[in-house]
């Protein structure tokens, strides 16, 4: 039986998806109301203030492999569950289980009232931002889809004068805004919960780098803003928020996780036939799991490419077993392809001057850590490993204003080749020559 594969999202999880699907000459039908038309966030916030290209865009367009349901789904049934409530309808007229029930994996339910059935599903639905509401501002926004940016783009082109920005939260998002305005020539304060930003992405040397980097600059930072009700009116031209986000999540028989869907290293669910990729899925087993999701760009791209490589030959019916192994639901797969996400994570983040990238695996609790600088000391990385002993194994990288060595780092995880902390203790020891083994 041929696949039937539908990815629900158009990020750039599902576009990816897609387009690497179309490659291998594989049908996908892509779900979403703007299929085709969606666009990547960090440069929103990165270049809001500057005038330059302020998104890229994930234009993809229908193929004879590709047909997009500008729709929006609402909820996905599975077969086996709906084959089982039949049955037990209908048990005196049918003794047996219907034959062929798992013909398709299950169906999803559109708000239009239509349905498309799968074989395969792929939830790449993303994330939406919260969104506060700030009593002194009752306009705020949140930089994280393109209509918010040009809503505040327009405010900033049309002002005759530099602007006072207010910025609620000091994640990335909330950093990139702030340094960005003040390099552009504007005011920003950033109102923090705590006393200093980045607390929950960044370990205490990189972070603590960057706050003085952008108090230097000229970002005014408020500390222990415990309530956006403590944030004074009549101060700020343009309020921003960045408080974080959460995965969109389509019920799935009902289900409807609390976080996010918890997937094993192949990327697939519980449920069968059914996988996630990006911002709306944890991964919970495999080299690279953690406790929440990654909602990295970078990440969404690979997850999108190992997605399309797992499923994208070989024919292979939906599992009777209820799991998603790669022998069942996700088939076979290419001869010698992957069958467990193992992409080297990394992230970036530019603020205003300041170049920040992470790869692997860190903690911003680390403090077991070791650093190295060049010898201005003004660049820096902070190693992470697996353990406290010599032999204790590299598992990420963070680096502060040294895009060199961050592609290094990116080159020994991905390698075979991973220094301990013995080696990188050695003060002899060349990390970038390290890289090229």
């Amino acid at each position: 039986m041929s696949k039937r594969i539908v990815i629900i999202g158009a990020g750039l999880a599902g576009t990816t998806t897609a387009r690497e699907l179309n490659a291998r000459g594989q049908a996908v039908t892509v779900i979403d109301p703007q299929a085709g038309e969606t666009c990547e966030r960090p440069p929103l916030s990165k270049h809001l203030f500057d005038g330059s290209r302020h998104h890229l865009p994930y234009h993809l367009e229908s193929t004879e492999h590709i047909t997009f349901v500008r729709d929006r789904a609402e909820e996905i049934t599975l077969a086996e569950a709906a084959a089982e409530s039949r049955y037990t309808a209908e048990t005196q007229r049918h003794p047996h289980p219907l034959e062929n029930h798992h013909a398709t994996a299950g169906a999803i339910q559109l708000a239009s009232g239509e349905s498309i059935d799968f074989t395969h599903c792929i939830l790449a639905t993303g994330m939406e931002a919260i969104r506060p509401d700030v009593p002194a501002y009752p306009d705020a926004l949140p930089v994280y889809d393109l209509a918010d940016a040009e809503w505040i783009l327009e405010r900033v082109n049309n002002a005759n004068r530099p602007l006072n920005v207010g910025v609620l939260g000091s994640g990335y998002l909330g950093m990139e805004v702030a340094s960005s305005a003040v390099a552009a020539g504007h005011q920003a304060t950033v109102y923090l919960r705590g006393d200093e930003p980045l607390r929950k992405q960044l370990s205490a040397p990189v972070r603590q780098a960057l706050f003085y980097k952008h108090k230097a600059a000229g970002v005014e930072f408020v500390t222990h803003t415990s309530s956006p009700d403590d944030i004074p009116a009549d101060v700020h031209d343009l309020f921003i928020t960045s408080v974080g986000a959460r995965p969109r999540l389509i019920p799935i028989d009902g289900h409807r996780p609390a976080h996010a869907w918890d997937v094993d290293e192949s990327l697939a669910t519980s449920h069968p036939g059914v996988f996630a990729a990006g911002d709306c899925a944890i991964v919970t087993a495999g080299p690279y799991a953690i406790d929440h999701p990654w909602a990295c760009e970078p990440v969404a791209e690979s997850h999108g490419k190992f997605l399309a490589e797992l499923l994208g030959e070989g024919a292979g019916e939906p599992s009777n077993k209820g799991e998603n192994d790669s022998e069942s639901a996700s088939g076979s797969g290419p001869e010698g392809g992957p069958k467990v996400w193992s992409d080297v994570p990394w992230h970036w983040s530019f603020q205003g001057p300041q170049k920040v990238f992470t790869a692997g695996l860190i903690s911003p609790d680390a403090t077991d850590t070791i650093i190295r600088r060049d010898p201005s000391g003004a660049k820096f990385q902070v190693f992470h490993f697996d353990g406290v002993d010599p032999e204790a194994k590299l598992i990420g990288v963070e680096t502060f204003n040294w895009p060199p060595m961050q592609a290094a780092a990116r080159r020994v995880l991905g390698g075979n080749n991973i220094p301990t902390r013995a080696h990188l203790e050695d003060p002899d020891f060349d990390f970038k020559a390290h890289s090229r083994l």
